[in-house]
C-alpha cells in the first residue's frame, strides 16, 4: 500500500479513466510510411503521453468515439518548465530530404484556448517543424530553415491542421509535442477546467514504401508470445522430478487485448507430453473438465503429468494446441552459471549505495554494461524538523527545515529510486536472514558458507557466510539512522528511535545514472523524521542478526543484540497511540486520520511520498511483536536475561503465536489473502518462533503449530480453487480508488501481488518443515509455476527465466528501454505483477481502465519501465524470491559434477498429526507435574486456591508457565483468559460437573 502510494501521488497524471469496455491494445493496421504508434485512439493512447510540471495536473481518457480527451485540472506548474502541461510522442527519426505529411484534428471546450505544437529535439531547444495556427498548417520551423510558429485558437468544433515538413539533415530521437499551459519561456492561456480533444493524428514519410515495425508498448498476451497456438501454460523453466506437475489448457477468453485470439473448450481434453529432442511421446493423459476461472476470465482444464519424472526437455501438446518447452530435473533453479538463487540475491549487491558496482561481482547478463561507479559514497543529509512533502526550492530542506545533518553511508537503494528506507530495506534484511536461519535450523546451511558461490559479494573470504555479509550491508546502514540525544529537534522527544528514511527531496526522472544524477536534477539529500516502525524494524533485524553472527563474530553479535534491546526500549519510552480522529486532509481534500497531518508525528504519514516511498503505518503493534519475537529467540539462545522481558512483550500482541491469512489496511479494510509484508509483520514474528519452537512452552508451541497448519491448509485450498494454481486470491469486496475518486471501486489484486504469492508460498514451506506433508511442498512449487509461466499470460515474471518473460521492470538505472546508453535488467529480478488498481499513467495510456467491469485481475499487467504500478522492482520482492528459491533448492539437491548419480529424493512422509509433547525431566517440579485441568497450583486438587491463583495471574498480567499454564487452559483454546477463570468458578460452584 505505502510503496504504491509513493508512485501514486507522484504519478505524472492523477487520473481515473472512463473508457469503453473494449479499450485494450494490439497492433493496429498502419499505412506505408506512417511513423506514429497511435493515430486514432480506438484502443489506446500510447505512445502519446501526457506530461506535467507539478503542481500542474491534467486528466485524460479515451472517449467512446475513440478520441483522446485531455482535461486541465491545475494549469500552473513549476517555474523552471518551458511548458507546464503537454501531450507528446517521442522516438521519432527523420531522414534529410524526405517529405513528411503532418496532420491532426483538435477542438476545445472553450473557444479561444490556445494550442501550440512542434516537432523538436527532446530538450526542446531546437524546433524542426512547427504549427502555424493562423494558417492551420504545419511546416518547417526555425531550426530547419523556417519560421517560429503561432498558436492555434481552438473552437468547440473540430479543426483540421495539415502540412508538410522536409528536414535538411538527419534527425534522431525527436518528439512531437502539443503545449497549452503557460511556462516561463512561452505564453499559454490554459485555465483550470479547460478540455481538449485530439483525433486523426498522422505523420507519414511520403518517401517510404514499407511498413514500420510493430510495437506493442509493453502489452502482454499469450497471443504475443511468438509461439503458435500457445494455449497451454507451463512453468517455462521446469519441474522437479518428484513434485506434482500441472499445466493449464486455456481458452484465453479473459484476454481483453484488442484482437486477442481465443478457442473453445467444451470437454476434457486428451494431451501428450513430448520429448523435445526426439519428438517422441512419453506420456498421454486426459485433462480435468473445463471450469471457469474468475481471476483470469478464462475457462481452463488442468493437465496433470506428475508421472513424468525422467530428466529432460519436453513440451505438451493437446490437438493443435501446445506449450512452451520446459525441463524436468533437480537443477531447474540451480543451473550452472544461471543459478536463480545467486541471481536473485545479486539484486542487492547491484543496488548498493556508496560502493562501486564491479563487473566481477555481477552474476548475470551484460556484466560490463551493468557495472558502474558508486554513488553517495559519503551520504550526508539534512534531518528534517517536520514531515514536509514538497519543497519550494532545493535549498529549503537544507536550510529552513533542517535540524541537523547526519552521515549514513552504505545500505541498499529502495526499488527504482535512490531512497534508503528502514521499512522496505528492513523487511528484505529480515527475509534474507530468515532464509539463512531456516537453512541453519534444518542443518542445510553449507550452501551459504563463505566462498560457496551461492552469493557473490566483495566480502567473500572473510570466513563469514556471504548472505550475512550482504544483509549486514543494509543492517549496518540502518544502525546509522539512530536519533542522537543531542539532536536539536528530536533529541528531547525521540532519542534512541530511528529515522524513517534517507532520500532526495523530490522525484527525479527515469533513466538516470546513480553517480551523477543529483547535479542534473538539482536534488538535496534529506532524512525524514523518526518513526516507531523504523525503530522496530531495526530492533527486529538486529536481534535476528545477533544469533546468526554469534558463531562467527561474538563481539558483533553482542553489539547487535544490545542495540536491538536499546531500540525496543526507546520505542517503549516514547510510544503513544496514533490519533485516529477523522479530519480533512489540507492538500488532498479527502478524509484521513488526524495523525496523518501531525507534522511531528512518530508515525510515518501515508502521503509523504515526494522523492521516495511513504511507507506510512499508523499501527505498529505487529512490528513490536516481530521485534519482541526476534529479541526473545536471540536473548534465549545467547543466554541474555532480556529473554523473559521479551517473552512478556510478545505475548501482549493480540495474535501472538498465530499465522493470520488476512490483514487490515490503514483504513481498517480487510485485505486480500496476505500473510505478511512490510506493512503487516505479525505473522513473520510467528514464523521465526516456529523455527525455534523448542524455546516455547508446550501449550504455546501447540497453538503455533495448529495456527501454521490452518493457514497452510487455507492456502492449499486457495491453490486448488485457482485455475492457475497460485496461493493467492482477492476479496469479493472492492477497495477504494487510489486516486481518491469515490465513484471508482476496484475489484481485484493489489499492488505487488507477486509478493503475496511468494510470502504465502513461504508459509507452505514452513508447514512442510513441520509436518513432512508433501502437499505443502507441492504448493510451494505451484506458486513458482505461476510466477514462471503457468498463468493466463503464459508469461514469466522473473527476468532471464523463460522464453516469454519480463524485460523492462521499473528501475531508474536498468532503463535501456528509454535510454540505450543504460543497461537492461540483469537476470533474477522479479516484477511486482498484476495489480487491478492500475495506478500509473503508462498502463492507462496503454488502454487499461481502473474499476472497469471485466478487469480480470491476473491480466492487469504490462511490461514497461514506466509501468510502475504493475512492473515494480523492490528489495522486499527479490528477498522473497530468494527465500522461496533457496527452500526449493535445499529440498531438491543437485550434483552438477555427476547429475546422473544424484540420489533420487525420498518420498515425503504421509501427513502426520503433531504428537503430544512429552514432559522433559527437570529439577523444576512444575515441569513434571501431573496434567489435571483446573489444577493451577499443581497440588493434585482443584479448589479455591486455584481460582485465586489464576485471578491474580490474569489481573497482574503474570504469565503462567509449564503445567500451571496447561492446566489453566480448561477450554483448550491455546491461551489462558477470563473464560478459563469463569469455567473453573462454575466447576467449583457445581454449575458444571466437568472441566
Amino acid at each position: 500500500m505505502n510503496s504504491l502510494l509513493k508512485r501514486m501521488i507522484a504519478s505524472v497524471s492523477a487520473v481515473s479513466l472512463i473508457v469503453p469496455a473494449f479499450a485494450m491494445t494490439d497492433v493496429q493496421e498502419v499505412n506505408a510510411g506512417q511513423m506514429l504508434g497511435e493515430t486514432s485512439f480506438d484502443y489506446k493512447i500510447l505512445p502519446w503521453h501526457t506530461v506535467e510540471a507539478s503542481p500542474a495536473k491534467q486528466n485524460f481518457e479515451i472517449t467512446p468515439e475513440g478520441e483522446f480527451h485531455v482535461m486541465v485540472l491545475i494549469s500552473q506548474g513549476a517555474e523552471r518548465e518551458k511548458w507546464d502541461l503537454q501531450v507528446r510522442h517521442r522516438n521519432l527519426n527523420f531522414k534529410a530530404g524526405h517529405t513528411y505529411t503532418v496532420s491532426f484534428k483538435a477542438k476545445g471546450k472553450r473557444a479561444g484556448m490556445e494550442l501550440c505544437s512542434n516537432i523538436s529535439n527532446i530538450r526542446g531547444d531546437e524546433e524542426y517543424c512547427v504549427l502555424f495556427g493562423d494558417k492551420k498548417e504545419m511546416g518547417n520551423g526555425p531550426h530547419m530553415g523556417g519560421q517560429w510558429g503561432k498558436a492555434l485558437r481552438l473552437t468547440t468544433d473540430w479543426q483540421e491542421v495539415t502540412g508538410t515538413f522536409t528536414p535538411t539533415k538527419d534527425l534522431e530521437a525527436c518528439e512531437w509535442s502539443f503545449q497549452y499551459a503557460r511556462g516561463t519561456q512561452y505564453e499559454g492561456n490554459a485555465e483550470s477546467g479547460d478540455e481538449i480533444w485530439f483525433d486523426d493524428m498522422s505523420l507519414v514519410d511520403e518517401s517510404a514504401d514499407d511498413f514500420w515495425p510493430v510495437e506493442r508498448y509493453g502489452a502482454v498476451s499469450r497471443s504475443y508470445s511468438d509461439l503458435k497456438n500457445n494455449y497451454i501454460s507451463v512453468n517455462q523453466v521446469g519441474y522437479f522430478p518428484d513434485r506434482r506437475k500441472i499445466a493449464v489448457l486455456s481458452d484465453n477468453k479473459g484476454d481483453f487485448m484488442h484482437g486477442a485470439e481465443t478457442i473453445s473448450l467444451s470437454e476434457a481434453a486428451a494431451f501428450e507430453v513430448i520429448d523435445a529432442k526426439n519428438e517422441k511421446t512419453v506420456y498421454t493423459g486426459k485433462s480435468t473438465v473445463p471450469e471457469k476461472d474468475a481471476d483470469s476470465g478464462d475457462t481452463v482444464c488442468r493437465l496433470d503429468f506428475s508421472e513424468v519424472k525422467e530428466p529432460g526437455t519436453y513440451y505438451i501438446r493437446s490437438g493443435d494446441y501446445r506449450s512452451a518447452e520446459f525441463k524436468i530435473g533437480n537443477d531447474i533453479y540451480s543451473e550452472k552459471d544461471h543459478d536463480l538463487l545467486t541471481n536473485a540475491v545479486n539484486y542487492f549487491y547491484q543496488n548498493r549505495s556508496g560502493a562501486d558496482i564491479e563487473e566481477k561481482y555481477i552474476s548475470s547478463a551484460d556484466k560490463l554494461y551493468l557495472a558502474h561507479p558508486g554513488s553517495h559514497k559519503t551520504d550526508t543529509a539534512s534531518v528534517q524538523k517536520i514531515w514536509k512533502n514538497e519543497y519550494a526550492s532545493k535549498d529549503e530542506p537544507a536550510t529552513t527545515y533542517a535540524s541537523s545533518k547526519i552521515t549514513a553511508s552504505g545500505g541498499w537503494y529502495d526499488s527504482g529510486d535512490h531512497t534508503k528506507c528502514m521499512i522496505n530495506g528492513g523487511m528484505a534484511v529480515w527475509t534474507l536472514q530468515n532464509m539463512y536461519d531456516m537453512a541453519v535450523t534444518s542443518d542445510e546451511s553449507k550452501k551459504f558458507e563463505d566462498a560457496s558461490g551461492a552469493v557473490v559479494v566483495p566480502e567473500t573470504g572473510n570466513k563469514i557466510p556471504d548472505i550475512l555479509d550482504e544483509a549486514a550491508y543494509e543492517l549496518d546502514w540502518m544502525a546509522e539512522m539512530k536519533v542522537a540525544e543531542d539532536e536539536p529537534t528530536w533529541g528531547e522527544t525521540a532519542a534512541g528511535l530511528y529515522y524513517h528514511k534517507l532520500q532526495d527531496h523530490k522525484w527525479t526522472g527515469l533513466a538516470v545514472k546513480p553517480w551523477d544524477y543529483e547535479t542534473e536534477w538539482g536534488t538535496t539529500r534529506i532524512v525524514k523524521p523518526p518513526t516507531f516502525a523504523a525503530t522496530l524494524n531495526y530492533a527486529a533485524c538486529a536481534a535476528q542478526a545477533a544469533r546468526l553472527w554469534k558463531p562467527y563474530d561474538s563481539a558483533k553479535a553482542e553489539k547487535y543484540l544490545a542495540s536491538a534491546i536499546e531500540a525496543y526500549r526507546a520505542y517503549q519510552k516514547w510510544y503513544y497511540e496514533a490519533d485516529a480522529t477523522r479530519v480533512t486532509h489540507p492538500d488532498y481534500k479527502c478524509d484521513c486520520p488526524k495523525e496523518e497531518i501531525n507534522e511531528v508525528s512518530l508515525y510515518a504519514p501515508l502521503w509523504q511520498s515526494k522523492g521516495g516511498g511513504a511507507y506510512g503505518d499508523f499501527y505498529v503493534a505487529d512490528d513490536a511483536y516481530l521485534a519482541a519475537c526476534e529479541l526473545f529467540i536471540s536473548a534465549k539462545e545467547m543466554k541474555n536475561e532480556y529473554a523473559d522481558e521479551a517473552l512478556k512483550e510478545l505475548e501482549k500482541y493480540d495474535n501472538a503465536y498465530e499465522i493470520t491469512t488476512k490483514v487490515y489496511d490503514n483504513d481498517h479494510n480487510m485485505s486480500d489473502l496476505t500473510v505478511f509484508d512490510h506493512e503487516h509483520t505479525g505473522s513473520a514474528g510467528t514464523l521465526s518462533l516456529a523455527l525455534h519452537d523448542e524455546l516455547l512452552r508446550d501449550v504455546k508451541r501447540e497453538k503455533l503449530n495448529k495456527s501454521l497448519k490452518e493457514a497452510a491448509d487455507k492456502l492449499l485450498e486457495t491453490e486448488e480453487k485457482q485455475g492457475y494454481g497460485l496461493p493467492y486470491a482477492y476479496e469479493v469486496s472492492p477497495y477504494y480508488d487510489s486516486f481518491g475518486d469515490p465513484t471508482i471501486r476496484i475489484f481485484g489484486y493489489k499492488f505487488e501481488s507477486n509478493l503475496n504469492v511468494l510470502n504465502n508460498a513461504a508459509v507452505l514451506a514452513y508447514a512442510y518443515e513441520k509436518t513432512g506433508d508433501s502437499r505443502y511442498i507441492d504448493g510451494v512449487s505451484s506458486a513458482m509455476d505461476y510466477l514462471l509461466g503457468t498463468n493466463p499470460l503464459a508469461y514469466s515474471y522473473i527476468t532471464g527465466y523463460g522464453e516469454y518473460r519480463v524485460h523492462n521492470p521499473y528501475h531508474k538505472f536498468w532503463a535501456n528501454e528509454l535510454d540505450k546508453s543504460l543497461p537492461s535488467v540483469p537476470d533474477g529480478v522479479i516484477s511486482s505483477g498484476p495489480n487491478s488498481g492500475l495506478e500509473d499513467t503508462y498502463v492507462r495510456l496503454l488502454g487499461f481502465v481502473p474499476g472497469r467491469k471485466g478487469n480480470f485481475p491476473q491480466r492487469c499487467y504490462a511490461d514497461s519501465v514506466e509501468a510502475w504500478s504493475v512492473n515494480e522492482t523492490s528489495l522486499e520482492l527479490n528477498a522473497s524470491l530468494a527465500w522461496v528459491t533457496s527452500f526449493l533448492q535445499l529440498k531438491h539437491p543437485y550434483n552438477s559434477e555427476d547429475p546422473k548419480n544424484t540420489p533420487e529424493p525420498t518420498e515425503s512422509p504421509e501427513p502426520t498429526e503433531s504428537p503430544e509433547p512429552t514432559a522433559t525431566p527437570s529439577d523444576d517440579p512444575l515441569k513434571n507435574a501431573e496434567y489435571i485441568p483446573g489444577d493451577v497450583t499443581c497440588d493434585g486438587i482443584i479448589d479455591v486456591t486455584d481460582l485465586s491463583t489464576l485471578a491474580v495471574a490474569l489481573v497482574e498480567h503474570e504469565p503462567l508457565v509449564y503445567m500451571p499454564e496447561k492446566n489453566a487452559d480448561v477450554d483448550h483454546d491455546g491461551e489462558v483468559t477470563l473464560a478459563d477463570l469463569a469455567r473453573i468458578r462454575q466447576y467449583l460452584s457445581k454449575k458444571t460437573d466437568k472441566l
